[in-house]
């Protein structure tokens, strides 16, 4: 709509046919409308300013003691406008799962008609799944999950039979997997030549790197520790909505872990090759120290004694216990001083009753030595959303697409990939989709039997796949219908 007309919002009557349920998503549109300002035109009649349509927008705006209100007259709205008004006010009636996301997925497309697409990366005036959800006061993953099963039902019409959306978003899951993994196994067979695809170990990760890899034959190590925040205490007192974990996440162990593994994916790594390596923020001085043999602990004591001189002989005594370690050591990474983000579509385990949730993770930028060049070029911030959660098999699980990205960005067609704490496997399915090949290892014996039936479908045929979907349809169909 261009040049939109306001009026003052005192002007606008009210008639009783026009108040609606200001309902459970009415506190997330006026947070919306205080940060965002109004988007969607107010639509009342021209002849005496009678509220048509946006009563709970309307709302919002007098209680934000807005005083003027865009509007749209409905005499001049056109047939798109029209069609918009009449799907936010069906929003709102009783609908089965599979209406409700053709209902979003039409109102979504309508605006991104009206504005334009949003453009990842860019600052513009488009519109993109963020503002559909705040429009309708739900998560963004919930709107990127309709749009998808719209289209997917485009493909099967028979999704829509499913029960719930629940039921229907594991169906999808299933189908988008079966696709994976289809396109996987073309992949492996144009490169048998090459040797293996991948190679998926259960054991203790810095035994089986220590006795079965040889020395410089890594070209990329994807390194997803434990973080040692305790995530699995925080899960399992979150009650029955919690996701489980079955990894050990004290700091002890993941201390423990990373002393005893990172000098065996120092030996096997080639002598440029790079890590990607999954830390608590939290924690990022205590593994830079660690990764760089203490030259960076160094360089803050340095630091520390022109800025603290009254503490000159407890920090000369750390300098000099560093230094004797260092001697100790015959090895050293190279880190990057400024981490690598990967930005989530929501918060994360914490202890969220007394911290913010984080909604990012850090990511250390590592190399053996002289690191080499990127293959592209890139910024340090990595925006990816999570695998919904009825797609996880693993409570850290990270999403292939963002594994896929760091392996092009440090690795070539062939080369080897080492994830020595696998959890879900994203990055043996990552590492064959890009044509790489790939060693996982993963201690949990539950996460390890999870991975490999994932990937043991590369040797299932498509028939098999089906028996597959329909045991887990009639599992579905005995659980509780979702009406999210």
């Amino acid at each position: 709509m261009i040049n939109v007309p306001m009026i003052e919002i005192d002007k606008i009557i009210i008639p009783e046919r026009a108040r609606v349920e200001l309902g459970e998503s009415y506190d997330k549109l006026k947070i919306s409308i205080e940060k965002r300002g109004q988007i969607t035109p107010i639509i009342i009649n021209k002849k005496d300013n009678e509220l048509v349509d946006g009563f709970r927008r309307l709302t919002a705006l007098k209680e934000l003691s807005i005083i003027h209100a865009k509007v749209a007259y409905e005499e001049d709205l056109t047939p798109i406008e029209k069609k918009l008004m009449e799907l936010e006010a069906n929003i709102h009636e009783p609908l089965t799962w599979d209406e409700k996301a053709k209902l979003r997925d039409q109102i979504h497309k309508i605006y991104v008609e009206m504005h334009g697409k949003a453009v990842r990366g860019h600052d513009s005036e488009g519109w993109g799944i963020k503002e559909t959800a705040e429009i309708m006061g739900v998560s963004q993953a919930v709107i990127s999950q309709d749009l998808n099963l719209v289209e997917v039902m485009t493909d099967v019409p028979g999704l829509k039979k499913m029960k719930s959306r629940r039921q229907a978003l594991k169906m999808v899951d299933r189908f988008k997997e079966i696709a994976i993994l289809t396109e996987i196994a073309k992949r492996e067979s144009k490169k048998q030549s090459s040797g293996f695809p991948y190679i998926l170990k259960h054991g203790d990760a810095s035994e089986i790197v220590k006795t079965d890899i040889e020395e410089e034959t890594i070209d990329l190590v994807i390194y997803d520790p434990p973080w040692g925040i305790d995530v699995d205490r925080i899960a399992s007192s979150r009650g029955p909505r919690g996701e489980k974990t079955t990894f050990d996440d004290s700091e002890d162990a993941a201390l423990n872990l990373n002393n005893a593994l990172l000098p065996e994916l120092y030996r096997v790594m080639k002598a440029d090759a790079h890590m990607y390596m999954f830390i608590g923020i939290q924690f990022k001085d205590l593994y830079t120290d660690l990764l760089t043999n203490y030259e960076t602990l160094i360089h803050r004591v340095n630091i520390m004694l022109d800025w603290f001189p009254q503490m000159k002989l407890q920090l000369l005594e750390m300098k000099k216990r560093a230094l004797d370690l260092q001697k100790t050591r015959l090895w050293s990474f190279h880190v990057e001083p400024v981490p690598l983000i990967w930005v989530k579509e929501g918060g994360g385990y914490t202890d969220f009753d007394y911290k913010f949730m984080p909604r990012y993770e850090t990511i250390l930028f590592c190399s053996k030595g002289i690191k080499k060049r990127l293959n592209e070029v890139s910024s340090n911030i990595f925006e990816f959303n999570r695998p919904a959660t009825t797609e996880r098999i693993h409570t850290q699980e990270k999403p292939v697409d963002l594994i896929q990205r760091l392996i092009r960005l440090s690795s070539q067609p062939n080369e080897i990939i080492l994830d020595p704490c696998a959890g879900s496997f994203v990055t043996a399915i990552a590492a064959t989709i890009t044509d790489r090949r790939s060693i996982s290892i993963e201690k949990e014996r539950e996460a390890y039997i999870k991975g490999v039936q994932r990937i043991a479908a590369l040797t299932v045929g498509l028939e098999d796949e089906e028996e597959l979907e329909d045991e887990e349809v009639s599992e579905d169909d005995n659980e509780q219908t979702d009406d999210n």
